[in-house]
């Protein structure tokens, strides 16, 4: 079987407080992209998990974990052979790890054939990754709690996804480890919903923050870079996902993509053209 791990990136991304149980509240508006993994995955005589990466996958990566977690949940037997061809770059904010897991999760269910719906693997993926039920759901999103709560709306808001990633990825733990709350923003995510929801593109530059872009700003440098340079090139929104380090850039001119993509003074970046799914 063949299936596909998409991307996000968070429209929105306010840090409520953290709890205590260690973990933080979140309030956040997430959207599936068209940047995708390619996932394939059969029976086999023992569990093998391969990738077009240099290094070997472990114990603690997303992929194991999710074929664990459904093995534990559902009695399964079977053993699998799963090759991911990565395109989502990692430690970028884009859930390039959580979405692996979510298709593995779902192409599972498909080839067990098991009585299982989007809903049900989503409640049980929390325990690979917080991220991972929104992989699983993959529509636009507002989201709350650690990732656990998800409220699906209908985008009616159209415009091209610039993504903008320095080589230097950013530690998710660092990067809520150095949340500055005295100084930090908190975004309005009723507000971006809003936006996407009644096609108000305009509203969308006065809105869209991620209250994690500062602390990895000062983690990373070049996100700051990042910022400034797209925001010189006239694009309408732009803004860090998840915990960075990949800068996002929204339009309605696909000619501003076009002209960063053969700039060559950022050619060890990784830079890509998409959409909303």
């Amino acid at each position: 079987m063949r299936t596909f791990a998409y991307a996000k990136i968070n429209a929105c991304l306010n840090v409520v407080g953290r709890r205590e149980d260690g973990y933080h509240e979140l309030e956040m508006v997430m959207l599936p992209l068209t940047l995708c993994d390619d996932v394939s995955i059969r029976f086999a005589k023992a569990d093998w998990f391969t990738w077009n990466l240099k290094y070997r996958i472990n114990g603690k990566n997303t992929i194991v974990k999710a074929v664990d977690c459904m093995r534990k949940a559902y009695g399964i037997k079977e053993h699998f052979r799963i090759h991911v061809h990565k395109r989502i770059p990692t430690q970028a904010g884009l859930a390039g790890g959580s979405a692996d897991a979510a298709a593995v999760m779902l192409a599972i269910r498909d080839l067990c054939h098991l009585d299982a719906d989007d809903q049900e693997i989503a409640q049980l993926s929390k325990q690979v990754g917080a991220d991972v039920p929104f992989c699983v759901m993959c529509r636009p999103s507002v989201v709350k709690g650690i990732g656990e709560v998800i409220e699906p709306f209908k985008m009616n808001c159209d415009f091209d996804v610039l993504l903008m990633k320095p080589y230097k990825g950013v530690s998710t733990k660092e990067c809520f480890a150095a949340i500055d709350f005295d100084t930090c923003i908190h975004p309005n995510v009723d507000e971006v919903k809003r936006c996407l929801m009644e096609d108000d593109f305009d509203s969308l530059p006065l809105c869209v923050a991620n209250t994690l872009e500062q602390p990895a700003s000062r983690l990373v440098k070049e996100i700051g870079y990042a910022r400034e340079y797209l925001q010189k090139k006239g694009f309408e929104v732009v803004c860090m996902s998840g915990s960075g380090s990949t800068v996002f850039a929204l339009t309605r001119r696909p000619e501003l993509i076009d002209q960063v993509m053969r700039d060559t003074n950022y050619n060890g970046w990784f830079r890509y053209k998409c959409r909303v799914l």
